[in-house]
Parts: C-alpha cells; sequence; structure tokens
C-alpha cells in the first residue's frame, strides 16, 4: 500500500479512537464509570492500531499493551512509556460489558469515578504519543 493510503487508513482509525475517547468522556460526565472505562480502554486500542497501519503492518487483538510490545524494536521504545497506562486499560476490556465477568456485580457496579477518569487520562496521553509519532491531526 503506498504511503498516502497508510496514512489515510491511520487517520481512520486515529479519528474514531478520538470519538471513542469523546464517548468515555460525556459517559463519565453521565456517572456512566464502567461504560466510560470501556470507551477509554478501546480509544487507546484503535490508537495503536492507527500506529500499525502507518507502518504498514497488520494489527491482530485487543490489546493496546500487546500492540505496543510487538511494535518493531525501533519503534517500541517510543510506546514503551506508555505500556503500563495501555495494561490498565486493557484490564477494562472485559469486564465493563459483560454482566458475568465479575463474581456477584454486573459493570454498574463495579466501578467508579476514580477509575474512569484514570482510564480516560491514560487513553488521552496514549492517543497524544499515537498524534505526535503520526504527525496525525
Amino acid at each position: 500500500m503506498s504511503e498516502e493510503k497508510l496514512k489515510a487508513e491511520a487517520r481512520r482509525w486515529y479519528y474514531q479512537a478520538l470519538d471513542d475517547l469523546e464517548a468515555g468522556e460525556a459517559l463519565l460526565a453521565a456517572c456512566k464509570y464502567a461504560q466510560s472505562c470501556f470507551y477509554a480502554q478501546q480509544a487507546a486500542e484503535k490508537g495503536m492500531k492507527a500506529v500499525w497501519f502507518l507502518l504498514d503492518l497488520d494489527p491482530w487483538g485487543h490489546s493496546s499493551a500487546k500492540l505496543m510490545r510487538d511494535l518493531p524494536e525501533t519503534v517500541k521504545t517510543e510506546f514503551s512509556p506508555f505500556v503500563d497506562k495501555a495494561l490498565g486499560l486493557d484490564k477494562f476490556y472485559i469486564p465493563t460489558h459483560y454482566p458475568d465477568a465479575l463474581a456477584d456485580l454486573i459493570p454498574a457496579e463495579a466501578f467508579t469515578r476514580l477509575e474512569a477518569q484514570t482510564a480516560i487520562h491514560h487513553a488521552k496521553a496514549i492517543l497524544e504519543k499515537v498524534r505526535t509519532f503520526g504527525e496525525l491531526s
């Protein structure tokens, strides 16, 4: 694929990541903490997939931390400071939206404002790194 097409595909993923982040912020404001955490995770995942497309690679999976760790060595060090944030977000992928993922609780009962605020903060940091790495805007 041409560099122009790769950048266009990366932008599509990045812009959807921004939209997911905006949804997460709206859900936080609405006190829907589990859903806010989920959308923050989605934002980070899609942001990292944008990086993979920029590099003409085929992203696979739903773990933003794994997407960071599996980057080529020449790029991996740029994202290594964000792996801990990504790991925190990855923990929100399943338990935030399945009622049987947590023992005796549903997601609406299990997640807090602080967790959602932290998730949004981490997703923003990752997306800012993605933006500057790929010169996306």
